[in-house]
């Protein structure tokens, strides 16, 4: 009797659910006729009364999810999608849900939620269909950023502090190669932007300040980019009388503690589009930038100039393996000279703007690499700067309220990726006066006998920094006229490491009996040929001789105590007569030339380590 009961009451329950799903067809009915229609709050209401009849509606959970697609409310879209998925989870129709549902994961970096979403509507998706393209994409971003995630950076940032981050918004920071001045746009809470400098003192940043009036104007000026030495600025202004865009880029220059007046680029640089975020090579010579100019690959692509024959190059496009279709932006070129790190959406990464870096060789750039996680996450990430000597990057971060400046320790996994340099912070002055003087100075690979760069001491301070890069060995050169040259030797074949050094550059007059150390003529251990990494300072010595046609000079030679005397007095001849040889094969009369040897007997130091015997080891020069 009792299972007669209970058959009875199970059919009768049937009929019920029959019956409401009957009436839920009915209301979904009436939905897509109003749906149909463009009554879309007619449609909602009946979509909703289907699924008050029937829960699981799949069909009328899915049409709510479309209209609120469609209105924007993204919460009733996802909860109304999610739905459609829970009751229907295989249907091939849904795949618009997956769709939406995946997109929205993405964005919130919920990677693992969004790729079986994003490989179940591809699956479904018609070929042919133009969301192909799009959903193939978002699902290689999961899978990028899943393999970046699984091989995740060890990155610890710190706010700069609040000396620093004195304004509700400040960002795109760069520093000079000594890693003392700092550099950065802030903006105004009326919106006004604007260049401030900090500077280094007992490991604090000090009170940041304008950079200058000159500078500084109604107009927004910020995103800047600094030489080494802090003398050259290219900066963006927006809207100013003279631009011949929206945003253009302007260049000022420091001489003691004043800019000039800052100067629009020109043409080669400038044009109606928007140009914007610079970045200058070490040497203010080349010059990056991000354009929406025409003949681009995308919307905004990087373009490069340089400054030859004091004029600026017309810029032109860094090409189809840096540059895409889509944005390209924040251009950073290392003081290394060559490791180029930028933002992009257009290229395969976590979701919105990702860093990236790539290499210039001779024949153009390298496949950019993604600097991984969590560098890069699923928020658009630009503007970053590294410290020439590769140990700390700099960048802003945004939340709800403010933008701030925050630093980190570069970490083993990118330190890797980019060689650092080293720098000479220096100081020019005549060696009889002691003032400061300007001069002319040249760094030279003396591996190649190939310029590196050139640049000038401030004529009013007599500073000047030199950028010098790992892996060679590098002969300083500071000259002026009227005065003899000087050159120094830096040796980094071997170095991996980076590190400044200060030094001053005492320039002596030209005039009789006055010894010059020639600190750039090599030869091997005990013997005499002059080795290739000394014609660099050969030449300086010709030119010298070139330019002053009645001097008379004594080229000496000398040694250290190691070995028998008579071996270092002979040794010391010869390796004068070597250079005394190369000056007469260049046209120089021999009349003019003495060869002498000193052998060991005229130490400048003690030989007691080796770094004083490698300064006794030397040839100097003497007008007679």
């Amino acid at each position: 009797m009792n299972r007669w009961i209970l058959l009875l009451f199970f059919c009768g329950f049937i009929e019920t659910l029959a019956a409401q799903s009957q009436e839920a067809k009915e209301w979904f009915d009436k939905g897509l006729k109003s749906y149909t229609a463009r009554k879309t709050d007619e449609a909602a209401t009946a979509f909703l009364k289907a699924t008050e009849k029937d829960s699981t509606y799949a069909d009328a959970w899915f049409k709510l999810g479309q209209i609120n697609e469609v209105a924007r409310k993204e919460a009733l879209a996802l909860q109304y999608y999610t739905k459609a998925i829970h009751f229907k989870p295989d249907d091939p129709a849904l795949r618009q849900a997956h769709t939406y549902i995946g997109t929205r994961a993405l964005r919130t970096g919920d990677y693992e939620k969004a790729r079986p979403l994003f490989e179940f509507a591809l699956k479904n998706t018609p070929p042919g269909s133009l969301i192909i393209k799009q959903l193939s994409r978002q699902l290689e971003t999961c899978q990028f950023a899943l393999a970046a995630k699984s091989k995740k950076i060890n990155i610890k940032t710190a706010d700069m502090g609040n000396v620093v981050n004195f304004s509700s918004n400040q960002y795109f920071p760069v520093l000079t190669a000594d890693n003392e001045t700092l550099i950065f746009t802030a903006r105004s809470e009326s919106g006004d932007e604007n260049l401030y400098f900090s500077t280094l003192a007992n490991n604090q940043w000090s009170k940041p300040q304008s950079i200058s009036a000159s500078i500084n104007t109604a107009a927004n000026e910020g995103t800047c980019s600094i030489s080494a030495d802090g003398r050259t600025l290219v900066f963006t202004s927006c809207d100013a009388r003279d631009s011949f865009g929206s945003c253009d880029l302007y260049i000022a220059r420091k001489t003691g503690n004043d800019w000039s007046t800052p100067e629009n680029m020109g043409m080669s640089i400038n044009t109606r589009e928007w140009e914007s975020q610079p970045s200058l090579s070490n040497d203010g010579t080349v010059l990056f930038f991000s354009s929406r100019r025409h003949g681009g690959f995308g919307e905004k692509d990087i373009w490069m100039s340089e400054f030859m024959n004091n004029q600026w190059t017309p810029a032109v496009n860094l090409g189809g393996l840096v540059n895409t279709a889509r944005d390209e932006v924040s251009p950073f070129i290392h003081a290394n000279g060559h490791t180029l790190f930028f933002a992009s959406d257009g290229h395969i990464g976590m979701g919105g703007f990702d860093l990236y870096l790539t290499e210039r060789k001779a024949n153009g750039f390298t496949n950019p690499e993604n600097l991984g996680y969590p560098l890069n996450n699923h928020l658009d990430q630009a503007a970053l700067f590294i410290a020439s000597d590769g140990k700390k990057g700099y960048y802003s971060t945004d939340n709800q309220r403010s933008t701030r400046l925050v630093e980190f320790e570069i970490p083993d996994e990118l330190s890797r990726k980019f060689s650092r340099v080293n720098y000479v912070k220096g100081l020019v002055k005549d060696a009889t006066t002691e003032k400061t003087i300007d001069a002319d100075i040249e760094l030279i690979d003396l591996k190649t006998n190939s310029l590196v760069t050139r640049l000038k001491a401030d004529k009013q301070t007599g500073d000047f920094t030199a950028v010098l890069p790992n892996g060679s060995h590098f002969g300083l050169f500071v000259s002026r006229l009227g005065y003899f040259s000087k050159s120094l030797s830096f040796d980094f074949s071997e170095k991996t490491e980076a590190d400044g050094k200060q030094i001053t550059v005492m320039l002596v007059p030209v005039r009789k009996e006055v010894n010059i150390v020639l600190n750039n003529l090599f030869f091997d251990s005990g013997k005499a040929t002059l080795k290739p990494e000394s014609f660099a300072e050969l030449d300086k010595l010709l030119q010298l001789l070139q330019q002053n046609a009645g001097l008379m000079v004594e080229i000496s030679g000398h040694t250290d105590n190691i070995g028998k005397d008579t071996d270092n007095q002979a040794l010391s001849e010869k390796r004068a007569m070597a250079v005394v040889a190369y000056l007469t094969a260049q046209g120089v009369a021999a009349t003019r030339l003495k060869a002498v040897g000193y052998g060991e007997a005229r130490p400048l130091m003690p030989n007691d380590t080796d770094e004083n015997r490698r300064q006794n080891r030397r040839i100097e020069m003497k007008i007679l």
